[in-house]
């Protein structure tokens, strides 16, 4: 009872600025969600591609905007968030448009890549700015969950619905997503001015990006983590392309279908089950969670592995075990690195990261490969390996912390 009233009164504490942050990624998600898991099919269907140049595909892209994710966060910390995020919704919209019209594989490529440089610019100064706006750790700490909350709300809802319109996997879908990200930009004009952040928006006006390298080189525990996010990033992202790929090699006929149902159990799980995983987990530190939630992810790679495609009900008994992982696992690591960071640095914390998001760059061209050349079992057996491997680079980060996580 007291630790719902504690959830209650950090909720009630949210201001205009947290509530933007946390709709709009519930509006993004529940669009996204309907169409970009099944770019992999088009870019096979469309143009031809096979696993492997697919996962080339997506990587290049992918990679472009992790290299540029952590200068986004430095410029942040430099110039505000607020500037950033106006700007990355505008290429947002400009992306969408480009993807929704594309004819050729060179214009799909270029809005993708618009896309993958447009992404950090929204949400990680979006996340460093939520616990700019308050003091209180409950408050910040609830607000990153409930923004997690939402993200799976929009992606357990948006291919459901979106299969039911006829809108799952179509390329006009980005123009819709554009559309969003334009209501987005509007109500942000509105929202950033009305309130300012507590800290002000040029909090490294006298950090050089060469200093926050320094500083971030020396902290060894936030390093670890950054690789063990990395090695995290390249398992969990199967779940996108690998996943749909796997499906396709073994010759399932409905593939959105199923696939939709895959992606709406995950992120129902997560709906259903996060808030009560986050009550019994509260005596719990934050790095051992962490550890908790990567451990159920080895166990629901070895379920993909292990049991047959058709009928796909063990299928979703390990995406429903996995996704118990994701509801303690991600919300927990944003609060890591919101809890490792020095407060003027923020930005660049969140920024660096994204590194770790190389990862989904290299997890396509990883899956895909192994796909291509061994098959679904080797695939699944590797990811299980990382996972573990994860578990014990958060045990060593934990030790190496010199700050209370």
């Amino acid at each position: 009872m007291y630790r719902n009233l504690r959830m209650l009164t950090a909720v009630r504490q949210f201001n205009l600025t947290i509530w933007l942050v946390i709709l709009s990624t519930f509006a993004g998600r529940f669009v996204l969600f309907m169409i970009w898991p099944f770019l992999a099919i088009l870019l096979h269907r469309k143009f031809g591609l096979n696993e492997f140049e697919v996962g080339i595909f997506l990587a290049l892209a992918t990679a472009a905007g992790v290299v540029f994710g952590f200068y986004v966060g430095y410029l942040s910390d430099k110039l505000g968030r607020r500037k950033i995020m106006i700007a990355g919704l505008v290429l947002s919209i400009i992306s969408m448009i480009v993807l929704g019209t594309a004819d050729s594989l060179l214009m799909l490529f270029a809005g993708t890549l618009l896309q993958a440089l447009a992404r950090p610019m929204v949400e990680d100064p979006g996340r460093a700015l939520m616990t700019d706006m308050v003091q209180d750790r409950d408050v910040k700490d609830m607000a990153l969950h409930v923004r997690y909350f939402a993200l799976n709300v929009g992606a357990a809802t948006g291919p459901m619905l979106g299969a039911a319109a006829g809108l799952t996997g179509q390329q006009a879908t980005f123009l819709l997503l554009g559309a969003v990200y334009g209501l987005y930009l509007a109500a942000a004009a509105i929202v950033f001015n009305i309130e300012r952040p507590l800290q002000g928006s040029t909090m490294a006006a006298n950090f050089s990006l060469g200093d926050v390298v320094r500083v971030l080189r020396r902290d060894n525990a936030f390093m670890l983590f950054v690789f063990a996010g990395l090695i995290c990033s390249i398992a969990y992202g199967q779940i996108d392309a690998g996943l749909v790929q796997y499906l396709q090699q073994q010759s399932v006929v409905d593939i959105a279908t199923l696939y939709a149902f895959l992606i709406g159990t995950n992120a129902a799980t997560i709906v259903v089950f996060q808030f009560p995983l986050l009550k019994l987990t509260a005596g719990i530190s934050p790095f051992l969670r962490a550890m908790i939630g990567v451990t159920l992810f080895a166990a629901g790679f070895l379920g993909f592995g292990l049991t047959p495609v058709e009928p796909p009900f063990a299928l979703l008994v390990a995406m429903f075990i996995l996704s118990l992982g994701e509801a303690i696992l991600f919300p927990t690591m944003n609060i890591i690195i919101d809890r490792l960071a020095i407060p003027e640095m923020k930005g660049s914390y969140f920024g660096a990261f994204s590194f770790s998001v190389f990862g989904f760059a290299l997890a396509p061209l990883v899956g895909g490969s192994l796909l291509y050349w061994f098959g679904g079992l080797v695939l699944w057996l590797l990811m299980t390996f990382f996972s573990v491997l994860v578990a014990l680079l958060f045990f060593l980060a934990d030790r190496f912390s010199e700050r209370t996580v």
